[in-house]
């Protein structure tokens, strides 16, 4: 079952937390074998859009430090200059879709909880497997 909601704004594309999910729980899963870098990039490519799929979303950017500082990582790590090139080490690659999906964990939690915070009603449920990734 997919566990997507409407976005805040009129033209705001639902989120799909099952998909999002399953993108970090595949990245923060990856251990000691390394996936081909064909495989790297795409699962980076999948977390940048979720991670521009949350910067235009209201989460409290003005009134909370945290938040802000959050909202600063995505936009250093979605810089076109920082991301890896075919020429970037794969093991650097590696670091940076992890990084990405640390990131993107983070902002899923956000977004529940401010969504919760926001409609008075629960925030939108989300695999219970998100929360036995390792924490940051």
């Amino acid at each position: 079952m997919t566990a997507a909601t409407e976005g805040h704004g009129p033209d705001a594309l639902p989120f799909d937390f099952e998909c999002i999910s399953d993108c970090v729980d595949r990245v923060l899963a990856i251990t000691l074998c390394m996936p081909e870098r064909q495989d790297i990039d795409h699962m980076a490519g999948r977390l940048r859009g979720a991670l521009n799929m949350f910067l235009v979303e209201d989460l409290g950017f003005d009134s909370n430090h945290e938040t802000r500082r959050m909202y600063a990582a995505a936009h250093r790590l979605l810089e076109l200059h920082g991301r890896p090139t075919p020429e970037t080490p794969p093991f650097t690659a590696y670091e940076y879709v992890r990084e990405l999906a640390r990131l993107t964990r983070r902002f899923v939690d956000l977004y529940r909880d401010h969504s919760a915070d926001t409609t008075g009603s629960p925030s939108p449920a989300l695999p219970s497997r998100i929360r036995s990734v390792a924490p940051m």
